[in-house]
């Protein structure tokens, strides 16, 4: 990867990250694309899976997820019968996004899929510096 690009752009992190992104969005996209489903779809999934029931809004926070994508998501999803909307016992006017069986299916095998690409795109790195290269990245993302 490194050798197509320009050396004077290699240090730059916002030029690396940028292509890095691009590629694993690539990577993830055929990996779950036999699933019919795509990268933010799987997301969804797997907040639902880790966290529970939640609102649409929450869920879109959550995600940092505009509230018109978050409903294109979800509704992709609810027509594929993967998740479903439920009144919230608390709140009646609210609806809880809950995964279906088959949407719990889909994503665990949306995870292994998406780990095997995750995999294949830092095949450079060994199985100890990946953990580290997302632990580093994602505390990248904390609040200043």
């Amino acid at each position: 990867m490194a050798s197509e690009y320009p050396p004077s752009m290699l240090g730059r992190l916002s030029f690396v990250l940028g292509k890095l992104h691009l590629r694993c969005l690539e990577y993830e996209t055929a990996a779950l694309e036999p699933l019919g489903i795509d990268v933010k779809q799987h997301a969804v999934l797997t907040v639902l899976a880790d966290e529970g029931p939640m609102t649409q809004q929450e869920l879109g926070q959550r995600l940092g997820i505009d509230r018109t994508t978050i409903v294109a998501v979800v509704d992709g999803l609810d027509r594929a019968e993967l998740l479903e909307r439920r009144r919230s016992p608390i709140d009646r006017r609210a609806y809880l996004l809950t995964l279906t069986p088959a949407g719990t299916h889909t994503q665990h095998d949306g995870q292994r899929r998406v780990d095997e690409a995750e995999r294949a795109l830092l095949g450079t790195l060994d199985e100890t510096e990946r953990p580290i290269l997302s632990d580093l990245l994602a505390r990248g993302l904390g609040d200043h």
